[in-house]
């Protein structure tokens, strides 16, 4: 079986599985149309006869492998996503280097409806908010700039500093993405979804499997524990730090310490940065 063959649990297609369907556009359904999708895709014909027959099934593809209207329609939706993600996480300061790492790891895992309103959301508060220099924001302007009453997604990392640069922590791994930005007259919050997660240990490098137990916040100087219910940890909006970035994005930084639900003897308590992008 080739590497990225499988649909994942969500039944999200994989950037080769895109790329797949996107040479097909090319093609003219002469013989050897599949042959030449896998070797442009430099995989075997196995995985592409395969992913291209369950298009069939789910109405993506005629018998002929012709595109129905609803899967033209399905494959511009990520066309469009992938042409404007690179730019999305430049934008919002993930570096050159992480941007396929980071577009591969959204589409293969958030719904293509998820990321089309995130991309929306995010252009939209851009748009109404370009100023001439980075500035620091408060929680009443945050109040002003949202709508009465509003829950969308919202993309975020977990960061931690490596040698006094910020890199990818492993908790990163411990929800699901994007998180949600929820605001009613009750408050404002961040709400991430937990998942299981899995790493190494540092002492004997046995694999470890497990979901992170406790989220603490910083606030003013006194850690606070986030409220967790069914795996929905939220966050207040007020514990963050806003800045707005020349562009026009906002972003939300703030300091975190988490423990892991197993192995806490070979993962301590850790400390990253959570930042999330609007």
């Amino acid at each position: 079986m080739e590497k990225g063959e499988n649909l994942n649990r969500r039944n999200l297609p994989t950037l080769q599985q895109l790329r797949y369907l996107t040479e097909l556009e090319k093609e003219d359904n002469t013989r050897g149309m599949i042959a030449r999708i896998a070797e442009k895709c430099q995989v075997s014909t196995a995985p592409v006869s395969r992913y291209l027959k369950s298009c069939c099934e789910k109405g993506l593809l005629t018998e002929d492998y012709r595109f129905t209207k609803e899967g033209q329609a399905w494959i511009e939706n990520y066309k469009r996503i992938l042409k404007e993600l690179p730019s999305y996480f430049r934008s919002i300061g993930i570096p050159e280097a992480q941007l396929e790492a980071n577009v591969r790891d959204m589409v293969e895992n958030i719904s293509c409806y998820t990321i089309s309103t995130m991309l929306t959301n995010y252009k939209r508060m851009q748009s109404s908010h370009v100023r001439e220099k980075r500035e620091r924001l408060t929680e009443q302007f945050l109040r002003e700039m949202l709508p009465e009453k509003i829950e969308c997604p919202v993309y975020f990392m977990l960061y931690r500093n490596k040698e006094g640069k910020m890199a990818l922590s492993m908790a990163d791994q411990g929800f699901e993405k994007p998180a949600t930005l929820k605001h009613n007259r009750r408050g404002s919050w961040l709400i991430l979804k937990r998942k299981e997660m899995q790493g190494f240990s540092r002492i004997n490098r046995e694999k470890m499997s497990g979901h992170l137990d406790t989220l603490k916040y910083d606030q003013e100087g006194t850690l606070i524990q986030a409220e967790c219910r069914d795996d929905m940890i939220r966050i207040p909006l007020r514990a963050f730090q806003f800045h707005r970035r020349q562009g026009g994005e906002v972003r939300g930084a703030l300091s975190v310490t988490m423990t892991c639900s197993v192995g806490r003897s070979h993962m301590p308590e850790s400390t990253a940065v959570l930042v999330f992008w609007m």
